[in-house]
C-alpha cells in the first residue's frame, strides 16, 4: 500500500481536475513493485504523472524539497526565477511563503530525497530498495537538462541504475525500469514496455545498454505521440 498522507492526496485530487481530459494508455499491465522513468521537463512530467497514474509512485526529490527552510532558499532563488522566470524580487518573496507548504507536500508525498555529492546519497538508495521490497513504485526523472523539451534530447543520469545492481544483490532479482511520456499537446500519457538487466553481461556493460534503451524509448514515445 502506498505510504502516502492525507495533504498530498487532497492536493492530487484537486490537480487531477486539470488533466480530467487526459487519456491513459500502457503497452503492458503494470503491477507494482516498478520504477518508472519520465522526463522533467520544468515540472510538467512530476505533476502530470503523480496525477495520471493509478497508483501513487514514491517519487525521488532533490533533498532541498524535503526541508522547510532549504526549500524555500531553493524556490526563491532558482525555481521561480529561473525556472519560471519570475522577477527575483517576486520569486524571493513566493519561495518565502511558498517553502514551508511545498516541504510539506513533498514529505506527504512519500518523496524520497535524493543528496547531490554527499556520502548521504546511500540514505536515498537503500530508502530506495525498502519502498520496493514493500511492493511500491518509485518515480525517477533523470534528465540531464531538467528544462529540455525536444522529443530526440532525451539524455538520462544513468547513477539510478545503481539501483538494479543493489537490488539484485540484497533479492537476487531485476528491477523493471519503465519508460513513461507526457504529452501536454494532446493530453496523453503513455506507459511503455518494462525494460530490464539481464544478468547476462557484467552489470558495466548491461548498464550502458539500459540507459540507452531508455532514452531510445522515451524519444520515440515523444516522437509518436508528442510532448
Amino acid at each position: 500500500m502506498a505510504s502516502q498522507g492525507p495533504y498530498y492526496r487532497f492536493i492530487r485530487w484537486l490537480l487531477r481536475h486539470r488533466f480530467r481530459q487526459y487519456t491513459c494508455h500502457y503497452a503492458q499491465q503494470i503491477e507494482p513493485p516498478v520504477v518508472y522513468i519520465c522526463r522533467h521537463r520544468n515540472t510538467v512530467g512530476p505533476i502530470s504523472t503523480l496525477c495520471l497514474l493509478p497508483v501513487g509512485p514514491r517519487p525521488w526529490v532533490l533533498s532541498v524539497f524535503t526541508d522547510n527552510a532549504a526549500c524555500a532558499m531553493q524556490l526563491g532563488e532558482y525555481t521561480y526565477p529561473v525556472t519560471w522566470r519570475i522577477k527575483p524580487r517576486l520569486a524571493h518573496f513566493l519561495g518565502k511563503i511558498s517553502g514551508r507548504p511545498f516541504a510539506a507536500l513533498v514529505r506527504s508525498a512519500g518523496g524520497i530525497p535524493v543528496y547531490r555529492q554527499s556520502l548521504k546519497v546511500r540514505d536515498t538508495f537503500h530508502q530506495s530498495l525498502d519502498v520496493l521490497e514493500r511492493g511500491e513504485s518509485i518515480i525517477i526523472y533523470p534528465d540531464v537538462n531538467y528544462a529540455e523539451q525536444n522529443a530526440d534530447r532525451a539524455m538520462l543520469y544513468d547513477g539510478f541504475l545503481t539501483l538494479e545492481y543493489m537490488w539484485n544483490r540484497r533479492t537476487g532479482g531485476h528491477i523493471r525500469f519503465v519508460p513513461v511520456n507526457i504529452s501536454a499537446s494532446n493530453a496523453r500519457m503513455d506507459v511503455g514496455e518494462a525494460i530490464s538487466f539481464t544478468g547476462n553481461k557484467p552489470y558495466k556493460d548491461e548498464k550502458a545498454e539500459i540507459i540507452d534503451r531508455l532514452e531510445k524509448a522515451l524519444d520515440t514515445m515523444a516522437r509518436d505521440y508528442g510532448v
